[in-house]
């Protein structure tokens, strides 16, 4: 019931839109929706406090979602000022949607119901990145739905095999919820669940971001306005990781199968914090910057929840709080700095202090967060997911993993260092960059 009530958020301003579009002006209308949101954040929070003794996580995803999204509410603002050729009757329309979808992954108790919310997701949101309308976002937009539901669709493959093996119970679409899954999971043939959770974590770690799914991140998150890339990046890929875990407890597969969830989250999750630091030294465009990141990020969700014990799940939750709040600010920030600079391009984004100190502090402080410097609190976070994994000998990942941050910090302070720092005139393109805008 608590889910339902805050899905009613969303609903509400989505119907707020329609009844209303017309009696409020653009500047209005982005103040009564950024004010709502915030009052619905608040409730979600209030909302967590009786839960929190009961080890119910449901309310705390609710609560980081619509705190994220009051955010960039607010922050959609700033942005549709700066984009005026944006329609934001129209915008506000797709991201109350994109706002509803979330909270409907993050409160489904339902399988079938978690792939149609993602599945809305990647609708709305990829309607939100064509309204920036121009020809790459629309580009970065068809990539995404494309690849994201292909994606989703080997996750509907893997929920049908599991409905067909449970349909003797006559009980319609409850035959999928998480407690019904797992009160029944042994009546599921051991072959058919490994196949399923296959299919299911492979589907949905598309979504997530995952390596070797990720393909469509990086331009989907650099193409999207910048309060839907705080969304995307700081929400919906933990999301949809959180998903596969309700699934894995639900659905176990046989003792001994290599292929298990776990094993599946832990793989893929190593391979994008891998793949993930690498790329960060070859970024060129600042929101690409951190799009890659967030595969780094996702990827030690993914490890966190691949251990699968209630710490190691908590820990999990931590850093997805932490990453969405950091990397949603940064998101924000880029994109002013885009708007700054008339460019994404990192090597024409320099001489920030001087120009801009207080953005640049507060650009700073959100980089070297996100690097993991301590005591920042991914530093706090990635070390409790570093003791979970010590604590249960996957020393191989400590050492992968360990290695991979430390590249990311080299990667993430040698970008925050030229961004701050580095004279525009001492590069001939950014000084030509530099006449041509002022």
């Amino acid at each position: 019931m608590a889910e339902s009530f805050m899905l009613s958020g969303p609903v509400l301003v989505f119907f707020a839109y329609l009844s209303g579009r017309r009696r409020l002006t653009a500047i209005g209308w982005s103040y009564a929706v950024a004010i709502w949101v915030s009052l619905w954040a608040i409730a979600s929070l209030v909302r967590v406090w009786p839960t929190l003794a009961t080890g119910h996580i449901t309310p705390i995803i609710i609560a980081i979602t619509n705190v994220i999204a009051a955010s960039s509410a607010w922050d959609s603002r700033l942005w549709l000022r700066e984009h005026p050729h944006v329609q934001p009757y129209r915008y506000y329309l797709w991201w109350s949607l994109f706002w509803a979808s979330l909270i409907g992954i993050a409160g489904a108790h339902n399988l079938g119901l978690a792939w149609l919310m993602v599945e809305f997701s990647t609708l709305t949101s990829g309607a939100l990145i064509i309204e920036v309308g121009d020809r790459q976002a629309l580009e970065a937009a068809w990539k995404y739905i494309l690849i994201a539901s292909v994606g989703l669709i080997l996750g509907l493959i893997g929920i049908v095999f599991l409905y067909a093996s449970l349909k003797y119970q006559n009980i319609g679409w409850s035959t999928l919820n998480y407690t019904n899954l797992h009160a029944n999971f042994y009546r599921i043939a051991p072959i058919v669940r490994t196949v399923a959770t296959l299919f299911v974590v492979c589907g949905f770690g598309t979504k997530a971001g995952l390596v070797p799914f990720h393909t469509w991140l990086p331009d989907a998150h650099s193409k999207a306005p910048s309060p839907v890339s705080g969304l995307l990046s700081g929400v919906l890929l933990g999301l949809a990781l959180f998903t596969v875990r309700r699934f894995v407890a639900a659905v176990p597969t046989a003792r001994g199968v290599w292929m298990s969830g776990d094993h599946l989250l832990t793989a893929f999750g190593t391979l994008s914090v891998v793949v993930g630091s690498l790329a960060l030294f070859v970024q060129r465009d600042i929101k690409r910057l951190l799009a890659y990141s967030s595969v780094e990020q996702i990827g030690l969700i993914a490890i966190a929840l691949g251990i699968g014990t209630p710490a190691s799940v908590t820990v999990a939750l931590l850093q997805f709080a932490l990453h969405g709040v950091i990397k949603s600010g940064l998101f924000y920030g880029a994109g002013h700095l885009s708007i700054q600079y008339q460019t994404n391009r990192l090597n024409k984004i320099t001489g920030l202090l001087t120009r801009s100190p207080g953005l640049a502090i507060a650009w700073a402080l959100g980089v070297l967060a996100l690097a993991g410097l301590p005591p920042l609190g991914l530093a706090y976070s990635e070390w409790l997911i570093f003791r979970q994994l010590w604590q249960h000998h996957a020393y191989l990942v400590v050492a992968v993993a360990a290695l991979s941050l430390t590249l990311t910090f080299a990667a993430l302070t040698y970008h925050l260092i030229r961004t701050l720092w580095q004279d525009i005139d001492a590069d001939p393109a950014a000084a030509e960059f530099g006449q041509e805008v002022g």
